[in-house]
């Protein structure tokens, strides 16, 4: 599983695989809004917390700890997703609304328990004020026919009324085939998107996406790496490094006292795959593997994160912004940006993130990402 979490080998992928690299690209986004750190819950469990029924993680404010989820438990099992989605609508109400709570479904099938999932569904939304307090994005993840028309049936079906009178609709959904549609559209370059959704969209395709949206964010870099960075670990802040590129793939980095350290970058032979590494100082000489982001963001897979600090003059902010605008405008990369977890995650809004990740049967079917 593990090597689908960086961008090297496989082109054929289970499901699984492509969920796994969506929440690896998604955490590393949404924490950097919410400061609590994003609570990742995975179903069937391993005997933890949940018992056999579920896991949490909470409080993960990067991607360091995804090896854990990712390996706790291979997919098997039926898809009851009840259990798992009434202990974070529980924890939802008992936080209270002040801060609004989000929550992420990856999922492959229609769940086994479809008519207890809706009936905890309903019922949350019927307590809710307004729906924008609560909000519920299924993302399939395949292209499961009966997944597909439970989801339609979500979406469109599960309206309520509040005490208030107000009509609350907290759950949205994205099929199969919108994530195809945006994915074309990157490829195409029709689309513009900024990185939350960017990396989604490529990820959720498996390998073969995420290899393209590595090469093709590696393509925007005509001037190499070349820049001051902003390194970045947990909550505060690491170092000031200055890398120097000499455009045939090796980086020199100098960090503060003038330590160096050096990292490579590389297309693989068919060109579809862009890896990029350094080395950490010695003594321990450690190799880092890095995921690039968009141009200027790199995480790496000891928990760091690379930020471009931008010449005087030029702010990536409001360039990245404008991608955003651009893709809110329409197509199928301004479709996804209006489902309700990515229109809070790219408007920054201020939220209890929470995702939820299907490690069901159901999630082993391959699928070659056409």
């Amino acid at each position: 599983w593990l090597n689908c979490l960086t961008p090297l080998l496989y082109l054929v992928c289970l499901l699984s695989n492509q969920a796994v690299i969506s929440l690896n690209s998604i955490v590393t986004q949404v924490a950097k809004i919410d400061p609590d750190g994003v609570d990742v819950v995975c179903f069937p469990g391993s005997g933890g917390e949940g018992g056999l029924s579920y896991d949490i993680y909470r409080n993960l404010k990067d991607a360091t700890g995804l090896e854990d989820i990712v390996t706790a438990v291979e997919p098997k099992g039926q898809c009851r997703m009840g259990a798992t989605m009434d202990v974070v609508l529980k924890e939802a109400f008992a936080r209270g609304f002040e801060t609004p709570t989000t929550v992420l479904v990856l999922t492959a099938g229609c769940p086994d328990d479809s008519e207890q999932l809706t009936k905890i569904l309903e019922e949350a939304a019927k307590k809710v004020d307004k729906d924008s307090d609560l909000t519920v994005t299924f993302v399939q993840v395949g292209d499961d026919e009966e997944a597909e028309k439970y989801l339609a049936h979500l979406d469109t079906e599960l309206t309520t009324i509040s005490a208030g009178g107000e009509e609350i609709d907290i759950v949205d959904t994205v099929k199969d085939e919108d994530i195809q549609k945006a994915v074309t559209e990157l490829k195409e370059n029709k689309g513009t998107t900024g990185g939350l959704i960017g990396a989604f969209t490529g990820a959720a395709l498996g390998a073969g996406g995420m290899y393209f949206f590595n090469k093709q964010n590696a393509n925007k870099r005509t001037e190499g790496w070349n820049g001051t960075w902003k390194v970045t670990k947990g909550e505060g802040e690491a170092a000031i490094i200055e890398v120097k590129d000499d455009l045939e793939g090796n980086l020199e980095l100098t960090w503060p006292g003038n330590e160096t350290s050096t990292g490579s970058y590389a297309e693989s032979e068919d060109g579809e795959t862009f890896n990029i590494q350094h080395m950490t100082l010695i003594p321990t000489g450690e190799v880092i593997v890095g995921t690039i982001e968009d141009e200027h963001n790199i995480t790496w897979d000891n928990g760091a994160h690379w930020e471009e600090i931008p010449p005087e003059g030029i702010h990536w902010g409001a360039v990245a912004g404008a991608a955003a605008v651009g893709a809110a405008t329409g197509g199928a990369t301004g479709y996804l940006l209006d489902k309700k977890f990515f229109e809070k995650a790219s408007n920054k809004v201020l939220s209890d993130y929470v995702v939820v990740l299907d490690r069901s049967v159901k999630m082993t079917i391959h699928d070659d990402g056409k």
